[in-house]
């Protein structure tokens, strides 16, 4: 396996062209008339080494990504490619994850290759770019065995279902399996499609092996590796299946969120509602999720002070984010339909979760649509863009024809989703200005059109990043991987360098070569920010590649991670410094729209939870406050003045209404002497949640002084007052 950077194990391939190169199919046509298996593996860079998956007692331990390598160079170094392509695989892999079964996938193929020797004994020539073969054959027929388990862990080892389907078994011939869980019960026979069940004692690695008994007396064995990370999760008490109801460019989006009552609960009471991530490859469901959130306890502690959870696992994390957002706003609607109507919610988005999440707010408030929601935290989530260095992403496209893994993460790459949020993204044919997607000016435009915020509730932002502008440990353009191979049949080289800053500076250098076929790519950029080692929460993806056990050369990363979303993203700070310095601002809360703001001292991992940040949610969701005390800011019939925010401020406060019909508004600030300050907002405005902003002056334009001054609403003879202070 070539690559693992970013890539959960059994991440989903779209289609991607992956065809053997024009100058290579061409070279070898002379000697495709004397394959007797259809299958040249010579046609394709040998990553898999198939050679070693032979099925003897010396073959290695395999994980579903090299399974998926060795398939997928069978498939290309195909004459005659048969079978389906691995986004077929993967659809048939997640079907049967989502029923709560592991699924076995296995190969038994025969293909041919050029015999070792063959150049040196004059069997096969090299003349004029093309090759022949001189007498004989200088081809040798070999056989690949192989399995694995395509989900590679359970949170259930307690009782657990394995099976292997018929859509998932390639098999040149008929035999008799034997399968051993490592369970300690040893082999027993088991039929294609039959489901295995099976009670482990423990957690941690497991070591599982398939065999097969052929009807010609040959014998094949297979390893492939399997954990054990938890013996039981508890399920959730109830699914919620949410459709959205208004589509985004004619899609409407689906999700699954699941209910986890507080103990003594029998219904949905006091809610937190949490909006996952970008599932790279949709393969979270509730086990995956609850592992996640209950990282320092944090899940059972909210339900020991009786909050009941609703998690939120979108069907397709990678479609616009507008589309997912409407699903989050439907489920905060059917979550109230729930509750009593006095009930208000927490709401947590992590990571891209928190950018769907701050839209639904947005365009509730924009319709008038109620939501109740007291507190929204947006943990380590891209307000302002994500980080994926740019170099990684050319790398990958590089390598996409080759690599399985590579061809998954560069079809991830290019979903709406990812567009959307990174802030460099690649182009094909290479670009040099190293700038964002068209498709994430869209979502910035479409957020303006709300307001970009949502006003009816506390904001608060949570940092995995650096608040004191700690780099990720190496200067802008930097070199992060080295990987240089070199070999009479095969030569690659794969170098990265982090993004320069604002000069010019190249990111990725790589070439290929099969045989005497040879490909190239250099990608130079300039005026980019040095997003790559910039604060921010940050991704391993450089150690993954390092560790990544490659049949050519070695990978070597020389850091081992990246900024991935920047601390200023995060907090959504009003700078274009990558590496300002918030907690030496004399005022942080005056540079972000969020009422409160925390960030760790030192980087962390992306959306990790933390004993100290495990403590900043608990205190925001338990402190939540209503937005007009006694009073839900959105109840049907009602005219509301919401708490200012932020309150006490020495910037700009918003001051957020409700009005349940059309009507004439007269907002006003006063002095605490009743001398009026301000006028806000005089007019006839039409039913919905509004806002207005005052930005501390009087009307004449001069900065109010430090104290206390009242906002004063008056509708149709109804009067609301709200009391400000303002600081120097």
């Amino acid at each position: 396996m070539l690559v693992a950077v970013l890539l959960p194990p059994g991440a989903r391939a779209q289609a991607v062209d992956r065809s053997v190169p024009a100058a290579l199919d061409d070279a070898l046509r002379a000697i495709e008339a004397l394959s007797r298996t259809g299958v040249i593996y010579d046609r394709v860079v040998p990553l898999a080494h198939l050679e070693r998956l032979d099925g003897g007692t010396a073959s290695p331990v395999i994980d579903g990504a090299t399974w998926r390598q060795a398939y997928d160079e069978l498939r290309r170094s195909a004459l005659a490619p048969a079978g389906p392509d691995l986004a077929g695989i993967e659809t048939s892999a997640r079907a049967w994850r989502r029923t709560g079964v592991v699924p076995l996938a296995l190969l038994d193929r025969a293909f041919d290759r050029v015999r070792p020797g063959a150049l040196t004994d004059g069997t096969l020539r090299f003349e004029s770019g093309r090759w022949s073969a001189t007498r004989g054959s200088p081809l040798i027929e070999s056989r690949a065995f192989a399995a694995a388990a395509l989900a590679p862990r359970t949170y259930r080892g307690g009782d657990v279902e394995f099976v292997l389907p018929p859509e998932l078994c390639f098999a040149d011939g008929a035999g008799a399996l034997t399968l051993d869980l490592d369970d300690g019960a040893g082999p027993h026979a088991v039929r294609v499609g039959e489901r295995v069940r099976v009670h482990y004692r423990a957690t941690g690695p497991r070591t599982l092996v398939v065999t097969l008994a052929r009807s010609d007396g040959s014998r094949a064995t297979a390893r492939f590796r399997f954990e054990v990370v938890a013996l039981s999760t508890p399920s959730p008490d109830d699914t919620l299946h949410v459709t959205a109801t208004a589509p985004y460019q004619g899609q409407l989006g689906t999700g699954d969120a699941y209910v986890y009552l507080a103990a003594g609960h029998a219904a949905l009471t006091n809610p937190i509602l949490v909006v996952e991530g970008f599932d790279l490859d949709n393969s979270m469901n509730w086990d995956e999720l609850y592992a996640l959130l209950d990282q320092e306890n944090l899940i059972e502690t909210l339900r020991a002070d009786g909050y009941d959870a609703v998690v939120l696992n979108f069907t397709d994390a990678t479609v616009a984010i507008q589309q997912n957002s409407f699903v989050v706003a439907q489920l905060i609607e059917d979550v109230q339909a729930l509750i009593a109507p006095q009930a208000t919610i927490a709401l947590v988005g992590a990571s891209m979760g928190g950018l769907c999440s701050r839209y639904a707010l947005a365009w509730l408030e924009v319709h008038g649509i109620p939501h109740r929601v007291r507190t929204w935290i947006s943990f380590d989530a891209p307000q302002q863009g994500a980080n994926i260095p740019l170099g990684l992403q050319y790398w990958i496209g590089f390598f996409a024809g080759q690599s399985a893994d590579a061809a998954t993460f560069l079809s991830e790459l290019q979903r709406p989703a990812a567009r959307q949020m990174l802030l460099a993204h690649l182009t094909n044919p290479p670009g040099t200005s190293g700038q964002p997607d068209l498709s994430r000016d869209t979502l910035l435009a479409d957020l303006a059109s709300l307001g970009n915020w949502p006003a009816f509730t506390r904001r608060v932002a949570i940092a995995n990043g650096s608040g004191g502008a700690m780099s990720q440990g190496f200067a802008p353009a930097a070199q992060l991987i080295r990987y240089e191979y070199s070999s009479l049949f095969v030569s690659i080289t794969g170098d990265v360098w982090a993004l320069p800053d604002v000069v010019s500076g190249r990111v990725f250098n790589g070439s290929t070569r099969i045989l005497f076929s040879t490909t190239s790519q250099s990608v130079t950029v300039h005026d980019t920010r040095p997003w790559d080692g910039a604060p921010g929460g940050s991704r391993a993806s450089m150690t993954q590649l390092d560790t990544t056990a490659v049949p050519y050369g070695d990978i070597v990363a020389l850091y081992p991670s990246h900024c991935f979303i920047p601390t200023m993203s995060s907090l959504s700070l009003s700078t274009a410094d990558p590496f300002f310095d918030v907690a030496t601002a004399p005022d942080p809360l005056a540079l972000t729209p969020f009422d409160a703001i925390y960030w760790p001292a030192a980087n962390q991992e992306h959306v990790l939870i933390t004993p100290e940040n495990a403590v900043w949610v608990r205190s925001e969701i338990e402190r939540g406050v209503v937005s007009v005390p006694g009073h839900d800011p959105a109840a049907p019939g009602e005219i509301a003045l919401a708490v200012p925010a932020p309150n006490p401020s020495s910037r700009a406060t918003r001051l957020g209404f409700a009005l349940p019909r059309a009507a004439s508004v007269d907002l006003r600030v006063f002095s605490v002497d009743g001398r009026e300050v301000r006028t806000l907002v005089r007019a006839a405005l039409p039913a919905g949640l509004r806002s207005a902003t005052w930005d501390g002056r009087d009307a004449r334009g001069a900065r109010a002084g430090a104290g206390v001054y009242f906002a004063r609403l008056a509708v149709e003879g109804h009067v609301l007052f709200q009391r400000l202070v303002r600081l120097d």
